[in-house]
């Protein structure tokens, strides 16, 4: 299989006929594998290399100053997956002014959309409380206009923890969501507020009692049922990526 054709897997869930798609990119803008450094240590070397303030570096990830300090203090704190394509393009830009032509540079940035990255996890188990700083991730403009049919305010980005949704999704799975798709009469996985918590389960709505039956994949945890009133329903998985 050749670098540049990442391999993709249809997934559909035993519940709906909706498919999920995966890639095998743990780093959402790699939907399509792009040349040139992907690693954190390359990405720090480069932006080392350019003398990057820790000021853009920042506000390209969403965070505050001390966090790209970090980075490259005695903290050593790692770059994350969601960091790794805004970092790429803040690379470019830098690479472009100094006249260098590296993959980096010669990637073109408007063949990629931004898309919101929600500011927590979406918990497969516990959920995810929406406490950290918002962030975006880039991803191919082909795979959201093309095969999504989709705007990018028309998906959100989410990563799950947990192991409630084995085997179809996985801890650190990387999800888009579809935000125009949320009627749970089509039953599926959906991105949830509830009980306190973004969470990602199975939602099917009982006609005889107007509930919603909320339950996992796993068949340890045991099954819910909600008033539609108590929970809001961000959307229905699309995509996901995870790491081989």
């Amino acid at each position: 299989m050749h670098q540049d054709q990442p391999f993709e897997v249809r997934f559909a869930h035993h519940t709906t006929a909706h498919d999920v798609r995966q890639s095998h990119s743990l780093s959402l803008c790699d939907f399509r594998i792009l040349p040139g450094m992907d690693s954190p240590d390359d990405i720090k070397a480069a932006l080392q290399r350019l003398g990057v303030p820790h000021e853009e570096i920042a506000n390209a990830i969403g965070k505050d100053r001390t966090v790209a300090t970090k980075i490259f203090g005695t903290a050593n704190r790692r770059i994350q997956a969601a960091e790794i394509a805004p970092l790429k393009a803040l690379i470019a830009k830098y690479e472009t002014a100094r006249g260098e032509t590296g993959d980096l540079a010669s990637t073109s940035l408007q063949s990629y959309v931004e898309v919101e990255v929600l500011p927590t996890f979406a918990g497969m188990g516990g959920g995810g409380t929406g406490d950290d700083d918002r962030t975006t991730a880039l991803l191919s403009r082909a795979l959201v206009e093309d095969q999504l049919r989709a705007k990018p305010s028309d998906l959100l980005v989410i990563n799950v923890r947990g192991d409630s949704m084995e085997p179809v999704f996985l801890h650190d799975d990387q999800v888009v969501i579809d935000r125009r798709d949320r009627n749970p009469r089509q039953p599926g996985p959906f991105a949830l507020w509830f009980d306190d918590g973004y969470v990602l389960k199975n939602v099917e709505y009982i006609r005889k009692s107007g509930t919603l039956r909320i339950f996992s994949s796993n068949p340890i945890y045991s099954p819910d049922e909600a008033d539609p009133e108590d929970v809001t329903i961000m959307g229905r998985p699309v995509w996901f990526a995870r790491r081989m």
